[in-house]
């Protein structure tokens, strides 16, 4: 396919599709859009694995005006916003990204066309798949979620055309920012996404989903507004446009110390966009949102869009105190959201905390930046959105059987949905449980933490704290009343496919990651850092020398095939329905202090005034201990206090 035409359905079609489908607004109609440009981007994905690293400046229209133009659209947008929504933190931030551009282009003359306007490395391969394959099943599966959502709000008139014309839009411009090497452009899609994630959080129009709409917005224009100053301070002080080339930047043409100030702001952007601490409350806030929002935010854009800038630039602060802060900042938040969870009662709450504490892991690891780390982290941008754009469509499907979003209500949820249950019941264990994939790039980053030793410990509270959560939760949804028979559960093919798509993706690429990392993900991390040793051979994973944890590369000491892994914990779970199946005579009543209604199945007594009464269990949230009352006055300080450490570091060695 002609280099051009890729670029065009990459970046340009999501947002044609977009408006077809506004435009068309029957139900028929709007599917097939969506199901028809989800395969186009798919299938577009995979050409550009085929084709490999390649550069592109489009020709022909004046791009960079018309980028220019909407740009400054977006940021009057935000004005309007912030002012009639009474909101000073969405004005106030806006004001502070539009009128230092407007100076420093109009002002100062700033010119800044750059070629090659795009670059499409390996890393930026990996980040277009993720993109292109997840997100559009993330858009199938809203066809029907967003007609469920409508018929159970009782609304007079549809916005299901709108939904999708953001969620669909959403995709082409994470395309755009991750193939994207101008800053200046960069900085454009970035702020497409941040327009998109606002108009989607607010898209049921409640006053809980607008105001959480716009602390989303007032919180990532804090971030656009570092990004701003850093085009600026580069610009200024590198030499002009040339300045604003990614590749420059990562490749050390500036010199590391003079450029750590613009790199340390363009890492609190990507802090800001990936959540962060102190900045989780707008992703939190995000929960509000229809779940394909959820699923689409949390798995392959916008978060996914902050760590990738933190990675993107590790080898610009590779080796310096930067890097040893931004590693910090990240554990800290791996450590302070896994606490948090434990807390949630709701599980998209619990999802929410664990994607902000994955994300730290990634951060972390980029700061880390040695081979094995960079990695680990790669490979955790890979795993984890599989594994939570999956849950997060499981959150979404649960939410449409009981109308709650309550972990307590899911009790006996795998008697009443055992599909879903058992689906779900994968994604869970996929987020800890060996051998899939999201454990397998834990260790890795775990070895790699040596490198930073306070790292590692707060790795180690962290990783101990994601089990109590997800074993909570997971107890609550298996736990029923012993029955006998088995119900069918029936589920849409818009719910079934990307549901199921995604469990095989997890035990494919689990399964088959020594040879994904061997063959594919390995050229991505040399995009970031050389890496001479393949932590990967055959469908081998290699155990990592003492020296891995290091720059320096070191022959492996051991090796293991994954797959056995798999084999056995498919027997483990087979085993108990082979032996351990009910029998009539088996079945007891459960005694309950009274006299019970029913027969074996029951779960409600009569109690002394003679009234039924259900039978309820509750699990332990530690709300005293580890609650957001609690905890979030003392995590959000340390946060604060190690931003403000890690820029006074790079101001202490940019004026030496």
């Amino acid at each position: 396919m002609d280099l051009n035409w890729m670029m065009a359905v990459a970046i340009l079609l999501p947002l044609v599709a977009g408006i077809l489908i506004f435009i068309f607004r029957h139900y028929q109609i709007r599917g097939l859009i969506v199901v028809i440009t989800a395969l186009a981007l798919i299938i577009n994905s995979i050409y550009f694995l085929k084709l490999g690293p390649v550069e592109y400046t489009p020709e022909g229209s004046n791009w960079g005006l018309a980028i220019t133009v909407l740009d400054y659209l977006i940021l009057l947008f935000y004005i309007y916003a912030g002012l009639s929504l009474r909101n000073w933190l969405v004005l106030i931030f806006a004001l502070t990204q539009i009128v230092p551009l407007a100076y420093w282009e109009f002002g100062m003359g700033a010119h800044v066309e750059l070629e090659p306007a795009f670059v499409v490395d390996h890393l930026a391969i990996v980040m277009t798949l993720v993109i292109s394959i997840i997100g559009s099943l993330i858009c199938i599966y809203a066809i029907r979620y967003m007609h469920d959502h409508e018929h159970h709000l009782h609304l007079e008139k549809s916005r299901q055309s709108r939904f999708l014309f953001w969620l669909v839009m959403f995709l082409g411009a994470m395309n755009g920012l991750v193939f994207a090497n101008n800053l200046y452009w960069l900085y454009f899609f970035w702020e497409v996404t941040t327009l998109c994630c606002f108009q989607l959080i607010a898209h049921d129009l409640t006053k809980e989903a607008i105001n959480n709409a716009a602390r989303a917005l007032w919180m990532n224009s804090l971030g656009g507004t570092a990004f701003i100053l850093a085009m600026i301070y580069l610009y200024v002080n590198h030499g002009g446009a040339d300045a604003l080339s990614m590749q420059n930047i990562i490749s050390g043409g500036l010199g590391q110390a003079a450029a750590l100030l613009p790199v340390a702001l363009l890492c609190f952007t990507g802090f800001t966009k990936a959540a962060q601490l102190p900045f989780q409350g707008w992703l939190l806030g995000a929960m509000v949102a229809p779940t394909p929002v959820s699923a689409l935010l949390h798995s392959s854009t916008m978060v996914k869009a902050g760590v990738y800038l933190v990675v993107r630039l590790a080898p610009a602060f590779a080796g310096s105190y930067l890097g040893v802060m931004v590693a910090l900042v990240g554990a800290f938040t791996f450590l302070g959201a896994s606490g948090l969870a434990i807390s949630q009662t709701t599980g998209k709450r619990v999802l929410a905390y664990s994607t902000i504490a994955n994300l730290g892991l990634i951060i972390a690891c980029a700061g880390i930046n040695t081979p094995l780390a960079i990695a680990a982290s790669i490979l955790l941008i890979i795993f984890h959105a599989i594994s939570k754009g999956l849950m997060f469509l499981c959150a979404g499907t649960i939410e449409h059987i009981i109308w709650s979003r309550e972990i307590e209500d899911m009790e006996g949820l795998a008697e009443k949905a055992p599909v879903t249950t058992f689906i779900t019941a994968i994604g869970i264990l996929s987020m800890f449980l060996p051998p899939f994939g999201m454990l397998l790039a834990k260790w890795m980053a775990l070895e790699a933490a040596y490198a930073v030793p306070l790292a590692a410990i707060l790795f180690v509270l962290a990783s101990a704290a994601t089990i109590v959560f997800w074993a909570k939760w997971l107890g609550r949804l298996l736990q029923v009343l012993p029955r006998l028979g088995r119900k069918f559960e029936s589920l849409s093919l818009s719910y079934s496919v990307p549901l199921w798509v995604l469990v095989i993706g997890i035990f494919v690429v689990g399964i088959g990651v020594a040879p994904v990392y061997e063959k594919f993900v390995h050229f991505a991390v040399n995009n970031v850092i050389a890496a001479e040793q393949v932590f990967a051979e055959g469908w081998n994973v290699l155990v990592p020398g003492v020296s891995a944890v290091t720059p320096l590369p070191a022959p492996a000491v051991g090796a293991y095939p994954v797959w056995p892994l798999f084999v056995v914990f498919g027997v483990a779970l087979l085993l108990p329905f082979l032996f351990l199946a009910l029998k009539p005579q088996e079945l007891r009543p459960v005694y309950m202090c009274g006299e019970q209604v029913g027969d074996t199945d029951t779960d409600e007594w009569v109690t002394a005034a003679d009234q039924k009464a259900k039978v309820q269990l509750g699990g332990y949230y530690f709300q005293n201990v580890l609650g957001e009352a609690a905890l979030n006055p003392w995590v959000n300080t340390v946060a604060i206090a190690l931003l403000l450490i890690l820029f006074g570091v790079v101001l202490g060695v940019v004026l030496q």
